[in-house]
């Protein structure tokens, strides 16, 4: 059967120390879920701690680097002897690189790609048998709408997170049958927090939504209790053209062109290269 009781299960949140990662650990730990919060940032991932601890139990803090093999299995082997087996996976671990794809450096393509797709199937793999063991359990990856349609002068994260659409996709149907589900969240820019937050280029396209970081934590436990493959977080008019992008994604890129939001991302860009 597939985790829809969530009191009690045993979850991994990445990236738990900033941008969404502390709203979906705090959603989860409101569901009752016993959450170990990865992340670099040890100072950030207390203050996450401290944050959803009054919501129910206390959780385990492990400072990680979740593109670094070691740690990946230091994470995995700390959860099952403070916690016990996972039943919940959540990988939100993400950097992002704005920037037009001639300038980025095989460093910027590196780490984007070993902590944003290598991360996340990395610690599916290692997760994967005790949910399999239990014959119940289930994985969430954080994508983006940038990865189910031409997302430039973003183009490094774009590349991992439509990897991410693929991963999704392939081990749900891999796994069919043994009660360990797989979905996939894909939010458009996040208000408030992350890094789109911090843009400066200007008047934001009116095509360009923005969404609340708590309604992606609302899909991630939509995604758990509903068992449903994949949600889009965006407004209706994004979701409008996630869908056409499936059919067209020549059209999509038409209208994200004509909309003024490749030129806006062309802008985010250039400020970004100009501020370093």
């Amino acid at each position: 059967m597939f985790v829809r009781e969530l009191n009690n299960v045993v979850g991994i949140v990445t990236g738990a120390s900033r941008g969404v990662g502390p709203h979906i650990a705090e959603h989860l730990a409101r569901a009752g879920v016993r959450l170990a919060l990865v992340a670099r940032s040890e100072e950030g991932l207390r203050a996450t701690a401290e944050r959803i601890g009054r919501h129910g139990h206390k959780p385990l803090v492990v400072p990680a680097d979740i593109s670094d093999e070691k740690a990946q299995r230091r994470i995995v082997e700390t959860v099952l002897s403070e916690l016990g087996p996972p039943g919940l996976l959540v990988n939100n671990a993400g950097i992002e690189c704005i920037t037009r794809f001639q300038d980025a450096s095989i460093e910027d393509i590196r780490k984007v790609l070993l902590v944003n797709l290598f991360g996340a199937e990395a610690m599916t793999r290692l997760v994967l048998p005790h949910m399999l063991d239990a014959g119940r359990g289930h994985v969430v990856n954080i994508g983006s709408v940038g990865g189910r349609t031409a997302y430039p002068y973003a183009t490094i994260n774009s590349s991992a997170k439509h990897g991410l659409v693929g991963f999704t996709w392939s081990l749900r149907e891999e796994l069919r049958g043994t009660g360990v589900g797989v979905s996939a969240v894909y939010p458009t820019l996040i208000a408030d927090v992350g890094i789109s937050a911090g843009w400066q280029a200007g008047r934001r396209p009116p095509m360009l939504g923005r969404v609340g970081p708590d309604e992606v934590a609302r899909a991630v436990l939509k995604c758990i209790r509903e068992n449903r493959v994949e949600i889009t977080v965006a407004p209706v008019m994004e979701k409008v053209a996630d869908v056409v992008s499936a059919l067209s994604p020549r059209l999509t890129a038409w209208i994200a062109r004509n909309g003024g939001i490749y030129s806006y991302l062309r802008k985010v860009a250039d400020a970004q290269a100009t501020s370093q």
